[in-house]
């Protein structure tokens, strides 16, 4: 596809080869690769190819999208959701086992993140049975970018309406004692959000977890939205008994 060759070459043109090995070293992850672009040098690439995407048919955008997450490099993968961000108008329940497929490549918590965010959570809103089936599906994956995307699809607006605390709640419980310490911090970020939706019924469950003694990484980033006496009640629960 000649538009993918230009958008690949063009983010390939601002490779930076120090920046790219920080980069690895940050992540720490098998597997990880990137090519060192700034945030902003990536948007001024991709900004210049959107009117082109609104021309390419869904098709299109499916062949185009998927050809990018297959480098499973971060930025081209970034590149494959922005795709998709732009032309939400070709999603529906029909893309689900797409994205099934193409979320093995992905490579981080960024690009799990993004993806949740601004592709994910449209359709969940939209397909919300359909998309439940494939977030339990995922929640019981081997590969631990699924896992968090389970959750993460929650987050901010989705997790602020206060439509989905009981899916999040039940996906959440069965990770909270995932061993890779992404998963967990994905986790904390549900319960954090969805707790602005339903303030009571996620308070009390991460109260339960400090009694359950999960791992504090899930229990420190829920309460990070606390302070003063909530904040305390929740610190200063004790572990149950054996």
């Amino acid at each position: 596809m000649k538009l993918y060759s230009k958008i690949i070459g063009d983010l390939a043109r601002h490779k930076n080869k120090r920046d790219a090995e920080l980069d690895k070293r940050y992540h720490k992850y098998d597997g990880y690769e990137s090519w060192g672009l700034s945030s902003p040098e990536f948007a001024n690439v991709m900004k210049k190819y959107r009117k082109a995407i609104k021309d390419l048919t869904c098709d299109e955008i499916l062949d185009l999208s998927k050809l990018f997450y297959k480098t499973r490099v971060s930025e081209p993968i970034f590149a494959g959701t922005f795709v998709l961000e732009n032309r939400l108008d070709c999603l529906d329940k029909k893309w689900l086992p797409f994205f099934d497929e193409v979320l093995e490549y992905f490579i981080s918590w960024g690009t799990i993140d993004d993806f949740c965010i601004d592709v994910l959570q449209p359709v969940l809103l939209e397909y919300p049975k359909d998309t439940l089936r494939f977030l339990k599906k995922w929640n019981q994956s081997k590969n631990m970018w699924k896992r968090r995307a389970s959750v993460v699809a929650f987050v901010r607006k989705i997790g602020e309406s206060g439509k989905f605390t009981n899916e999040a709640l039940t996906l959440c419980e069965n990770l909270i004692w995932a061993k890779e310490d992404m998963v967990q911090k994905g986790v904390g970020w549900c319960l954090k959000d969805v707790m602005r939706g339903d303030k009571k019924k996620v308070f009390d469950y991460v109260k339960e977890l400090r009694k359950r003694s999960v791992p504090a990484t899930i229990t420190l980033y829920a309460i990070r939205d606390l302070k003063g006496k909530e904040r305390s009640e929740i610190l200063t629960t004790k572990p149950n008994k054996l």
